[in-house]
């Protein structure tokens, strides 16, 4: 039992502390300190007068309850052990038998937890954790994460409450609860006591104790231990702390829980990208409540994982300057590949400014992205997560080194791909695209590039000739001599297409 939670207990003593002040010290047994003992083990409390006190500059983390006349506590300023001194009149008998009585309470405390670790060591996931909570607690256990999503809860719950019903088949607190949550200003209550916190909740008529699961310090979510089928009990406290230890340990196997620690939102989008029959409206409006106002338009950019790999800046540094640089969107890694859902209206997209900064940081840290095109149902967002994933192999496909590939600029190559699985391709290339290119490779000319500059921008000869570094008039030259060789007139429509398509195949095929 830590220090902390033993001065808890014992509220009719005043306490002083002093040498090491730290109150984390893990306490299982309490023993009469006996003069002259010069050896001590850190987990056992020594009760002793004052008279009694080893020298300062005695070695050890052990933890000393002292009684009787004060010192010179000062000549203890620098001592590696804990003294907690009690003031006033002690009946140190009497305190012996209260603090071994707490100590032995602990050890039904421990008998739950061995319980947890062992469950925790059986590897069968958080559910198995949740359900084991039930039997060594008497009361169901909910562990949610930092978007509010119900990660697990104890099975076998019978618990007759509109709310919960709601949910529990949401999958996530609802509306009401999440207003409770920041009215109660409950996150904040845990994170200033750093221990759980009791609540009376009245959307579920129950109290509660919550406390927040942390990995390295970082907040990944929350545990509730419902008041349902018992009262609570003195010490369930002090054992759900522990508890959300274990549950740390038990997300940190979780490879996604691990690489979006810290970030609200990134369920919310795993949940779009896994999960065709989620309840699109209801996150909207569970994203609303948590103050993210979604936009009619999204789009999908990916850094998929053989780009960011490829990198020494840390996954963790990466996503976080890309939070910093599109601060309104919501972030995943998500199958190793991180995941940007950017709201923006169509009309304004990604800022000139942003573009820029995005740009300058992926090529600083060799990084290749892909964007899908815009879409306004978030049913599609598998769909688009795919687009921004293809615009990254194709782009590396066809030798096409940026840093960002508009799903875009590659949609016909994708249709390409699609259609090579069933046809070879390569005879859709229009017979006259074959003559040119036989042209160039016999005569040493570069006529079908000229002739792809020119299907770029037709009726715009100046900006082709400047483009391609020639004269207008050689522009002209060569274009007459591509309608000899091809015997085509290339001036209507349908010609355009034609060609434009069958370069397109020509240079994902790589003949171009």
């Amino acid at each position: 039992m830590e220090l902390y939670a033993i001065k808890e207990h014992l509220p009719d003593y005043d306490f002083l502390c002093f040498g090491n002040t730290g109150l984390d010290n893990d306490i299982n047994l309490i023993k009469f300190f006996t003069k002259g003992q010069d050896k001590f083990l850190n987990h056992i409390m020594y009760m002793a007068s004052t008279q009694l006190l080893p020298e300062p500059d005695t070695p050890g983390e052990f933890t000393l309850l002292c009684y009787g006349a004060p010192r010179d506590w000062s000549a203890y300023a620098g001592s590696t052990f804990h003294i907690l001194y009690l003031t006033g009149d002690v009946d140190p008998l009497g305190l012996f038998n209260k603090i071994q009585d707490l100590l032995q309470n602990i050890q039904q405390i421990n008998a739950g937890l061995h319980m947890l670790i062992n469950a925790f060591f059986k590897e069968q996931g958080l559910q198995y954790l949740a359900d084991v909570a039930y039997q060594v607690f008497g009361n169901p256990l909910f562990i949610i994460d930092n978007s509010n999503k119900y990660l697990a809860v104890s099975s076998g719950i019978v618990y007759d409450n509109p709310f919960f019903t709601e949910e529990n088949k949401e999958g996530y607190i609802s509306q009401q609860g999440l207003s409770f949550i920041k009215q109660a200003k409950i996150d904040e209550k845990i994170r200033a006591k750093n221990s759980p916190i009791y609540v009376d909740n009245p959307l579920h008529g129950i109290g509660m104790l919550v406390d927040a699961i942390t990995i390295n310090n970082i907040e990944v979510g929350h545990v509730m231990l419902c008041e349902i089928d018992q009262p609570f009990q003195e010490f369930d406290s002090v054992m759900l702390h522990r508890t959300s230890r274990i549950i740390s340990m038990e997300l940190q196997k979780n490879s996604f829980i691990n690489s979006n620690k810290g970030f609200m939102y990134s369920y919310f989008l795993a949940d779009l990208l896994d999960n065709p029959d989620i309840n699109y409206s209801s996150v909207k409006d569970r994203l609303s409540v948590l103050g993210y106002d979604l936009k009619e338009e999204q789009y999908l950019l990916v850094i998929p994982a053989r780009s960011y790999r490829n990198t020494s800046t840390k996954l963790d540094i990466i996503v976080d300057q890309l939070h910093q640089i599109l601060p309104s969107s919501i972030y995943a890694v998500y199958e190793n590949t991180i995941v940007i859902l950017i709201s923006r209206s169509r009309k304004d997209g990604i800022k000139a400014q942003e573009y820029g900064r995005l740009i300058s940081f992926l090529e600083t840290n060799h990084l290749t992205a892909g964007i899908s095109n815009f879409f306004y149902d978030l049913k599609n967002s598998k769909r688009f997560y795919q687009q921004a994933v293809k615009a990254v192999e194709l782009g590396q496909k066809l030798g096409i080194e940026l840093p960002i590939h508009h799903y875009s600029d590659y949609y016909l190559y994708h249709i390409f791909e699609m259609c090579e699985s069933q046809e070879n391709i390569h005879f859709f290339i229009h017979p006259s695209m074959l003559k040119l290119l036989e042209y160039d490779q016999n005569h040493g000319t570069d006529f079908l590039r000229t002739l792809h500059e020119y299907l770029e921008s037709p009726g715009q000869p100046t900006q082709v000739a400047k483009r391609l570094h020639v004269h207008k008039n050689t522009l002209l030259y060569r274009m007459d001599k591509i309608r000899v060789i091809m015997d085509c007139k290339i001036e209507e429509g349908d010609e355009y297409l034609a060609f434009g398509l069958s370069y397109k195949i020509m240079r994902y095929l790589k003949m171009v």
